[in-house]
C-alpha cells in the first residue's frame, strides 16, 4: 500500500547482496553490495505494490495497480549487473501479444508476475482481460506466458486450465512447476 513507502521497507535479494527499498518520496532505491546504483519512480503506480527477486539475485520485478479503485495491473522487470540496473522489455512483449488476441476496449488488460524458474532463466507472467462486465465476452479470460529472460522470447503460452493449476501450486508451494508439454504430431502445444 502507499503508506508502506513511509516505513521504507527493504526487499533483499536471496544472496543478501542486492536490495530494493521503497522510499518516503515514492521511489524505488536499488543497491548492490551496499552501494546505491539506481533510484526511480513509477508515476502511474498507485497501490498493491509487489517486489521480489529472482532466485539467482540478478533480477527483480515490481508490480502494481494504477488505480486505487479497481485498476489495471502492470509489471516491470529489471536486471542488476555490476553497478547498473536495466529494464527488460519482456512484460511489454507479453502484454502486446495478449492484447493482439484479447482486449478489453473499456479498461485494457492486466499483467501479473507469477514466478521464475529455479535457475532464473525463465519467468512466468499472467495476462488477463479485466474481470468486469464492461469487457464483453472475454471478461476475466487469462493466459500464462513462459518467457526466456535473456533473449526476450515467449516460449509457451498456456491456457486457462494449465495457468490456473500453475498459479495455485505456486501460491501454495512458492515454486513454479510447469506441466509437461503435450505433443500432437510434430507440434508441441498446451491445452486451453
Amino acid at each position: 500500500m502507499p503508506e508502506n513507502f513511509a516505513k521504507q521497507p527493504v526487499v533483499r535479494s536471496p544472496n543478501g547482496k542486492n536490495s530494493v527499498q521503497l522510499t518516503r518520496d515514492y521511489k524505488f532505491r536499488i543497491t548492490a553490495s551496499g552501494k546505491k546504483i539506481a533510484e526511480f519512480a513509477l508515476p502511474e503506480a498507485e497501490i498493491n505494490f509487489e517486489v521480489d527477486w529472482s532466485p539467482d539475485s540478478s533480477q527483480f520485478f515490481i508490480s502494481y495497480s494504477d488505480s486505487a479503485s479497481y485498476g489495471g495491473y502492470h509489471v516491470h522487470l529489471y536486471r542488476v549487473f555490476e553497478n547498473e540496473v536495466t529494464e527488460n522489455k519482456l512484460p511489454e512483449l507479453v502484454a502486446a501479444d495478449f492484447k493482439a488476441k484479447h482486449w478489453c476496449e473499456a479498461r485494457g488488460n492486466n499483467l501479473f508476475f507469477l514466478n521464475w524458474t529455479p535457475d532464473s532463466s525463465r519467468a512466468f507472467l499472467v495476462a488477463e482481460v479485466f474481470p468486469t462486465g464492461d469487457c464483453g465476452k472475454e471478461t476475466g479470460l487469462y493466459r500464462g506466458y513462459l518467457v526466456n529472460v535473456s533473449d526476450a522470447k515467449i516460449l509457451r503460452v498456456f491456457g486457462v486450465k494449465d495457468t490456473a493449476a500453475m498459479e495455485k501450486n505456486c501460491r501454495t508451494s512458492g515454486k513454479l512447476v510447469l506441466p509437461p508439454a503435450r505433443v500432437i504430431g510434430e507440434n508441441v502445444w498446451s491445452a486451453a
